[in-house]
């Protein structure tokens, strides 16, 4: 049977297949916020957000993030949780770039280390022997702070760098460093040298 009644439409199947059309009132639903996470504040403020030690916000991205809970209507409390989750967020962010930019660093001195090892120049066979020459020009010329510096970069294994050592060493033992195992004059003697003719 079709349906004559033009103030009806089809719905559907069932006992409730035909409703009228026509509606008289419109009502806006306002959604029930029972836990407080909407209605934005006059102005944000996250002094109860615990903050790790010597963090600090970055206040551009304060202001964004601000703007946006401003947009969703967020009331303070929601801020909150989630300015909360995103401190938790960066410090974990934080956490994980030290470790991997660690494990780099661990991986760039077994390089560095490997390269020394199989050098065709200071390797191998001659590896002992590079390394005692070298560490004889390291331990007279590279003070404490610089000695500290190479061993935290991994320097101390770098090819290079032990070649430069290794090079200072081996003119330090045939005399050709100036000031280091060079022949002293004996003071009489220099004037004598300098004005031979007086």
């Amino acid at each position: 049977m079709l349906n004559e009644n033009p103030q009806q439409e089809k719905l559907g199947l069932g006992v409730n297949a035909y409703a009228p059309v026509e509606v008289t009132e419109t009502i806006d639903v306002v959604p029930v916020d029972e836990n407080g996470y909407f209605g934005k504040p006059e102005r944000y403020d996250y002094s109860g957000v615990e903050l790790p030690e010597n963090y600090c916000y970055d206040n551009e991205l304060l202001d964004e993030f601000n703007e946006l809970a401003g947009k969703y209507n967020l009331s303070q409390k929601s801020a909150n949780e989630l300015m909360s989750m995103a401190v938790k967020l960066t410090q974990l962010t934080g956490t994980n770039f030290s470790q991997t930019m660690a494990e780099q660093q661990r991986q760039k001195i077994e390089d560095y280390k490997t390269a020394l090892i199989t050098d065709r120049e200071i390797g191998g066979a001659n590896f002992n022997k590079t390394m005692r020459t070298a560490n004889i020009a390291y331990t007279q010329f590279a003070d404490d702070e610089v000695q500290t510096l190479l061993q935290e970069t991994g320097l101390n294994c770098h090819p290079k760098v032990v070649k430069m050592f290794y090079e200072i060493g081996r003119k330090m033992q045939n005399d050709n460093v100036y000031g280091v195992n060079a022949a002293v004059v004996p003071k009489e003697n220099r004037e004598d040298i300098l004005f031979p003719t007086m």
